[in-house]
């Protein structure tokens, strides 16, 4: 077909040309419904950038916000691998392929677009472009399809509780709990006890506050001092755990404190009192009657600190970790003669002290070797005991001497439980005995001196053990405390 053509010339708007043309236009009638087409596309090409854009915006925004239970679900999914594909995972993985396939037609559209001339490529394209509209809705209705929906089934109902509220992992929402053979797993943090799983928490760091609380709870009543640990095994391992045993970290401590042992180490003071030691020092110039206290004995006193280590309740080590003396001890010390007095054989000693049966009315300590009393005057095993037992180491055999002078009254043995036993009669009202000898020097009748040998200390009679036993009585018979005397 040949057709004229106008031009604007180039030499001014007013002027215009004429110019023949012999192209030849193919399928001229067809024209307008090809740029029908055109805009068709050009319109929908629009409406699928628009959507991409907003999907590739949805996507960004979903993986910059906290995962959701359900993509934390598809997270355990991809890892474990045999997990068998729920209703909700079929449903997203069929809108997943209807949408790429949309994005396939589209392009594989695009490109039939460009190499087809002919009407029929370009019918084609538009029907394959509303194909791929079909698609896409499809996929936009599949996308909004509940991530949790159940089964049609109505044997399988969905249980809905709430999210723990230390969860720093999942959005607080609700959860459901799938068919009983398609439990959900998730990661944790299972709080073992002895090797058994007690309970699974989504945030580490309040299960571990949650342990601490319970340790300082139980040593509450103690000082700042007190430690305590827990005695048993208690772990914290991260894994993935069913998702019914996820509680909240308070729950899962509290619901178990009866399976915690408990170790508690604290300090324990204690004041004791040290006694004092007696020591003896001997002067060569005094008589062996002579003993004086030059110093006074004090107790001391000591805190002793021990670090004692409980298990539930129950003591099991002691550790002493400090000493602190809070009054020093002073040992007694007694000043004892050593000097023996001699007796003439005229009765009278070279001290110039009484002689010949004559009483100086004063009385010295019976037994040289030792002033040790072993036991008292007074009540002893239900019944009185009548004067002092005086013993000590090695003492068996040692000398006794006469309290003061006078006549020796009796000086033998009988049943009255003395065993070898002296009685001497002083003349003045008072009367001395010296019980249980081994061996007497004097005899009945016979005058002795203050200070004079008169017998040898033994066990006979009534006696557990080598002593003396002496007794002061007065010449009516009542026996007195020898101590108020010597």
């Amino acid at each position: 077909m040949i057709r004229e053509t106008k031009f604007i010339g180039l030499d001014g708007f007013g002027k215009i040309e004429t110019v023949k043309t012999t192209r030849k236009i193919k399928n001229h009638r067809r024209l307008p419904a090809l740029r029908a087409v055109k805009k068709f596309l050009r319109v929908s090409g629009s409406i699928l950038s628009e959507y991409a854009k907003s999907d590739k915006n949805e996507r960004k925004r979903k993986k910059s916000s906290k995962p959701t239970l359900l993509e934390q679900h598809y997270a355990n999914q991809r890892r474990q691998g045999a997990q068998k594909l729920s209703t909700a995972t079929i449903a997203k993985s069929r809108a997943y392929r209807a949408k790429s396939k949309a994005v396939r037609s589209i392009n594989t559209g695009k490109k039939a677009y460009v190499k087809l001339s002919k009407s029929k490529a370009v019918l084609g394209i538009a029907t394959s472009f509303i194909a791929v509209m079909l698609c896409v809705l499809t996929a936009t209705n599949s996308l909004s399809f509940s991530a949790f929906a159940t089964k049609s089934d109505s044997s399988h109902t969905t249980e809905v509780k709430d999210l723990p509220s230390d969860n720093n992992i999942l959005s607080k929402k609700i959860y459901s709990k799938l068919a009983d053979n398609e439990e959900i797993l998730t990661d944790g943090f299972g709080l073992y006890i002895d090797g058994t799983l007690v309970g699974v928490s989504l945030d580490k760091e309040a299960l571990e506050k949650a342990l601490k609380k319970n340790l300082d709870d139980y040593k509450a009543k103690y000082d700042d001092e007190t430690t305590d640990e827990f005695a048993n095994d208690v772990k914290i391992v991260f894994g993935s755990y069913k998702s019914s045993l996820v509680d909240n970290s308070e729950n899962i401590v509290n619901k178990n404190k009866d399976k915690f042992s408990y170790s508690l180490s604290t300090d324990i003071e204690s004041v004791e009192t040290i006694d004092y030691d007696t020591e003896v020092k001997y002067d060569d110039d005094e008589y062996t009657d002579y003993s004086e206290v030059v110093q006074k004995g004090i107790e001391g006193k000591v805190k002793y600190t021990y670090r004692v280590t409980f298990i539930d309740g129950e003591q099991s080590d002691s550790k002493l970790t400090k000493t602190e003396t809070l009054k020093k001890v002073q040992n007694k010390i007694v000043v004892e003669g050593t000097k023996e007095k001699s007796v003439s054989s005229g009765g009278s000693s070279s001290d110039g002290s009484s002689s010949g049966g004559s009483s100086s009315g004063s009385f010295i300590w019976p037994l040289p070797y030792t002033q040790n009393i072993t036991s008292g005057y007074g009540g002893r095993w239900g019944r009185m005991h009548s004067g002092i037992d005086i013993s000590a180491g090695g003492v068996y055999g040692q000398d006794i001497v006469a309290s003061d002078g006078g006549t020796v009254e009796w000086a033998g043995y009988d049943s009255s439980g003395y065993g070898n036993y002296v009685i001497i009669d002083h003349n003045n009202g008072y009367k001395t005995l010296y019980g249980h000898c081994s061996a007497l020097y004097v005899s009945a009748g016979q005058s002795v001196s203050q200070g004079q040998a008169i017998a040898a200390v033994g066990s006979t009679g009534d006696s557990t053990g080598p002593h003396l036993h002496f007794e002061v009585r007065t010449s009516s018979g009542d026996r007195l405390d020898p101590l108020g005397f010597v």
